[in-house]
């Protein structure tokens, strides 16, 4: 290994939030602040999951059978960190104050890149073909996948829908 193996010049300045907030500045101001575009820290789970419920009580069976977990070792080797950024990106309307069109979640841990990407499926149709994880490696890849959605004619023709809705309850 040598120094030259390496690269000083930082390439991706910014984490993917800061791009994502950056790209939806330009909706509020291109609806003349009808509908704004906001991304915010997010706690929930952004893959689908199953849970169980545990009565907290060992029953009888529990004893008698024990189950036994198998640990596979490589869960201890590689990336360990417990930071996780996660993010909920969405759309809000002027005058419908409980009314979100929510885009998609965002997650990357203490390393800013990649970032997971999970979208809407409206959205997801978008790139081709249905597939609603996507991943960005740095900021370029992230920014062209906004550009993609902000552009599409879905997002466009969604936001309309909501520009109107916003200056129907104006007029009332």
């Amino acid at each position: 290994m040598k120094k030259s193996d390496f690269s000083f010049t930082l390439k991706d300045r910014k984490t993917a939030d800061e791009v994502i907030e950056h790209e939806l500045r330009q909706i509020k101001e291109k609806t003349d602040d009808y509908v704004e575009g906001h991304i915010k820290e997010y706690k929930g789970h952004i893959f689908s999951y199953t849970t169980t419920r545990k009565s907290g009580l060992a029953s009888f069976a529990d004893f008698a059978s024990p189950e036994t977990i198998e640990k596979d070792i490589q869960e201890d080797l590689g990336e360990i960190s417990r930071e996780e950024n996660r993010f909920e990106v969405y759309l809000s309307v002027k005058g419908l104050e409980h009314y979100k069109y929510r885009m998609m979640f965002v997650r990357y841990g203490a390393i800013s890149y990649p970032v997971t990407i999970v979208l809407a499926e409206d959205l997801a149709q978008l790139f081709g073909t249905y597939k609603e994880t996507r991943e960005a490696n740095g900021e370029e890849d992230l920014r062209m996948i906004m550009d993609k959605i902000l552009d599409s004619k879905f997002m466009k023709d969604l936001i309309q829908s909501l520009i109107f809705e916003a200056m129907r309850h104006e007029e009332n």
